[in-house]
């Protein structure tokens, strides 16, 4: 999995402990799975079950699916009032 991380993301990343934490979640709906990523800088309860993946300068850690992994994970910085990272499938918000 190759892992694009904004300027602005690492900066963000850097001064919030160093790691970020990326989960991907699948939900049921009318249409069939869709995968979701929950990304954070809190460790969670089960942090130990994350894989670290390749990144610069932050340490980007991973936990998949069902779905499987991304081909490429990409992280930004979005929100205006609070600023939080966000991550994309393959440049998409989900995996249909």
């Amino acid at each position: 999995m190759d892992t694009v991380v904004s300027d602005e993301a690492k900066e963000y990343v850097k001064t919030h402990g160093g790691v970020v934490f990326v989960r991907a979640h699948s939900h049921r709906c009318c249409h069939g799975v869709t995968t979701f990523l929950d990304t954070t800088t809190k460790p969670p309860r089960d942090s130990y079950d994350f894989t670290s993946v390749s990144s610069d300068e932050i340490d980007v850690r991973f936990h998949g699916s069902s779905a499987g992994q991304p081909h490429e994970l990409v992280i930004e910085l979005r929100g205006v009032l609070r600023r939080h990272p966000v991550s994309y499938w393959d440049g998409c918000i989900y995996k249909p």
